[in-house]
């Protein structure tokens, strides 16, 4: 390819390429990556010494060894602070924590933990600065905005200990209201600057941890292209190619010798399971910047908010809700022959060839294939959702109407008593 003038144009970005090191991000994206074993401690070390503040997540074992060994240490530089995050501590945790930040004048903030931690970490820095969050008054929306404010919000660097949330990538993060509800905040602000992914971070997680992590990776890819909504072919290609790397690189995981073969005092990128842990942890971030969310709807997937709603109702795991749901959600999909608003049939059917090739065309197997696979995973069987089908139906239309334009709550309804019924 040439330009007008005769020069040659370099080709454009690859896919591929968003499964090395050098990953291609948009504007949107955060301006500083680092990506492999042992980029932690080096990206710590440099955060402390220029004074940052340093938010963990207490209940994060390799948050705390990584904090306490370049806070506590005694080389540690005069000037930098280490906080344990107040996570799962109820609506005033972000403000308790914006206090602290304020009260340090932090101009940069690291945050080492999970999805909770992040999110709190990533709110309480915008509260500090004056930004706060709008939303309506009861169940009509799960959404909240930020309001605008004059002071720049402090640098976030996020440092994930987790796999699956996105949260060190995306500019959404949720904020508990009570009384088991919250609101998805969404703003620009609240994408960190940059993020860390060491697979020495994620080294201490349990199997469930590490399964719950890759099934929500792989419905971020592949909810999009199960719901109904216009999307463009070459975002659907990336989508479903990296849903099943997912899926491969998942199965070798959490196979019984390769969870068993993790060695953290040796962790590094050539470590087998290091390297699948890094693998994951990569797609599920660039699964949540421009490339792949190109020409898709933002309310594309909705089987999260069939899963949020009943996760906020019934007080479990978001991802036990979305295990729950999953396979009955793709039976009914696989089930359209068109598009509906609740699925695009034939795209549906394309994942359903990719990802389950052994179970055939008959949505049914297809199901219990799905279903095969949460258990080979360790995810499923999962306890029924444990309300009532027409209140979850109810609850989902109510706050998600722009989401699930055209389904009833009868329709919802019929959905999660589906999903009660055993594979």
């Amino acid at each position: 390819m040439h330009a007008t003038d005769g020069r040659a144009v370099p080709p454009p970005p690859v896919p591929s390429l968003l499964s090395t090191p050098v990953l291609l991000w948009q504007s949107s994206g955060p301006r500083r990556l680092r990506i492999g074993a042992g980029r932690a401690r080096a990206e710590l070390a440099r955060l402390t010494a220029a004074g940052a503040l340093v938010l963990y997540d207490p209940a994060a074992p390799s948050a705390v060894e990584l904090v306490h060994r370049h806070t506590c240490g005694p080389r540690t530089p005069i000037g930098p602070a280490a906080l344990p995050l107040p996570v799962g501590e109820g609506v005033d945790a972000p403000r308790r924590v914006a206090r602290e930040i304020a009260r340090h004048g932090a101009r940069t903030v690291a945050v080492v933990g999970g999805g909770s931690a992040m999110d709190t970490a990533k709110l309480a820095a915008v509260l500090a600065v004056g930004g706060e969050p709008r939303f309506t008054a009861g169940p009509r929306s799960g959404l909240a905005l930020l309001s605008r404010t004059d002071r720049p919000a402090p640098t976030v660097i996020a440092f994930p200990t987790t796999l699956g949330t996105g949260s060190e990538t995306s500019g959404v993060a949720r904020l508990p209201i009570g009384e088991r509800r919250s609101r998805l905040v969404c703003s620009t602000t609240l994408c960190p600057a940059g993020a860390v992914l060491d697979p020495c971070l994620t080294g201490t997680l349990p199997r469930p941890l590490l399964a719950a992590g890759a099934l929500e990776i792989l419905l971020r890819l592949t909810g999009p292209l199960l719901g109904p909504h216009l999307m463009a072919d070459a975002a659907a290609e990336w989508l479903l190619e990296y849903a099943a790397l997912v899926r491969r690189t998942a199965d070798k995981l959490l196979s019984a010798g390769m969870l068993h073969s993790t060695d953290r005092s040796r962790c590094s990128d050539t470590e087998p399971a290091a390297a699948l842990r890094l693998h994951l942890a990569t797609v599920s971030a660039a699964s949540h910047q421009v490339w792949p969310r190109v020409g898709v709807s933002p309310f594309a997937f909705l089987l999260w908010y069939f899963a949020d709603t009943a996760a906020t109702v019934t007080g479990t795991a978001k991802n036990a809700a979305l295990a729950r749901l999953f396979p009955a959600y793709l039976e009914l999909a696989l089930g359209v022959r068109g598009r509906s608003p609740w699925a695009d049939g034939p795209r549906a059917r394309r994942v359903a060839r990719v990802l389950f090739p052994e179970a055939g065309p008959d949505p049914a197997h297809c199901r219990e294939a799905a279903a095969e696979l949460l258990r080979r995973w360790g995810i499923a069987p999962v306890a029924p959702l444990g309300a009532d089908p027409g209140r979850l139906g109810s609850a989902t239309v109510t706050s998600w109407p722009l989401a699930l334009t055209g389904i009833t709550a009868k329709d919802a309804a019929a959905l999660y008593e589906s999903a009660n019924t055993p594979c």
